[in-house]
């Protein structure tokens, strides 16, 4: 394998068809924070920030793409979103509700690199846009989405899960103040995300950030969330059987993961990709669970860790987005740290569901 392709064992429950660079530009560029969606056509919608030079700060313009062969070509990327001195990013993404529906959370931040923290943001905002006509055109519906005191993003917004009553329950994470109190819950929308509830939290404590938080439905019908901890400490994992009303306390799983994505497999099991935080932060790693989420089996490399990384990395590797194409194959999209010129261009990977 060539460098950056996936580190993934032949015996497992994934394997590694193809991995390739999409999107790429002939200037110095970066290209990164995906979201990845599939229609019942089989179209593929991919949003994602476009920064030009090889430094991040108020500078990004929210693109998207199309694809109609199950990712091998892209249609040429058009602007959804761009604003002088703000960076204009997925905050939630792409979320597919039916008759392809399409709702896109985005934001714009203004970014203060002097800042400490995890999000060194002097201003943001939450919007919605939404596409009835698989992706062409865009209408934008909501300017001001709220739902913490402070930071409000809809995490893991590209799978929003269908509850018995009709409604839809999505991730979102939030703080307290500017990069303090994060926590992670769901939150409920009965009108396609037009309007969404105040959050059930799901993790939360004082002193300890929770943020890149995923939802899947299991097997047996209960939903399993797995949130990052800020810090680099391990992930936690919680469960909820009433359908999203109450949640069990979270626990510690065997992973650091950042840019969370969970995935449930043919067979039941739950496969997590994520920005490894137990080594240096240039690697996104994937995790399998047969247990819903109680323990988790180490399944190898999406992107190995790079050794020839350039700059202060104000792109993290990171930001793994998962869709079934067909009975066994999965796509992702993801991407790596700067190369050694500086660049960011988003990786493309053919998975195949082993289970």
């Amino acid at each position: 394998m060539k460098q950056g392709d996936p580190g993934i064992g032949a015996d497992g429950p994934i394997r590694a068809l193809d991995s390739r660079q999409i999107l790429c530009g002939g200037l110095p560029h970066m290209h990164g924070m995906g979201s990845l969606s599939r229609l019942s056509t089989g179209r593929l919608l991919l949003t994602f920030t476009q920064v030009p030079g090889n430094q991040r700060c108020n500078n990004g313009t929210l693109m998207i793409s199309r694809s109609d062969d199950d990712g091998f070509n892209w249609e040429t990327p058009e602007v959804l979103d761009a604003c002088p001195e703000w960076d204009c990013v997925n905050m939630g993404g792409l979320m597919t509700f039916p008759n392809d529906y399409v709702v896109l959370a985005h934001g714009r931040l203004k970014i203060d690199l002097r800042l400490s923290g995890d999000e060194p943001c002097t201003d943001w905002c939450l919007a919605t846009k939404i596409s009835q006509d698989h992706g062409c055109t865009w209408v934008r519906s909501n300017t001001d989405v709220q739902l913490f005191p402070e930071w409000t993003e809809l995490y893991g917004a590209s799978n929003p899960h269908q509850l018995s009553d009709g409604r839809y329950m999505l991730a979102a994470i939030g703080t307290t103040g500017r990069d303090v109190g994060w926590q992670a819950g769901v939150t409920f929308t009965s009108d396609y995300g037009l309007t969404f509830t105040r959050p059930t939290v799901v993790a939360a404590k004082p002193g300890v950030g929770f943020g890149d938080m995923d939802i899947v439905r299991l097997t047996d019908g209960r939903f399993l969330a797995v949130a990052r901890v800020f810090g680099g400490h391990n992930s936690v994992a919680a469960h909820s059987s009433d359908e999203g009303r109450t949640w069990s306390q979270p626990r510690p799983v065997s992973f650091a993961g950042a840019n969370i994505k969970l995935h449930r497999l043919r067979s039941g099991a739950v496969l997590s990709a994520y920005r490894d935080e137990h080594g240096n932060r240039t690697g996104v790693a994937c995790s399998v669970s047969d247990d819903g989420g109680d323990s988790w089996e180490r399944v190898g490399w999406l992107v190995p860790p790079s050794a020839t990384a350039s700059g202060a990395l104000s792109f993290r590797s990171g930001y793994p987005n998962i869709v079934g194409i067909g009975r066994r194959k999965l796509g992702c999209v993801l991407h790596p740290v700067p190369d050694i010129h500086g660049n960011v261009d988003l990786r493309w990977i053919d998975l195949v569901d082993c289970t």
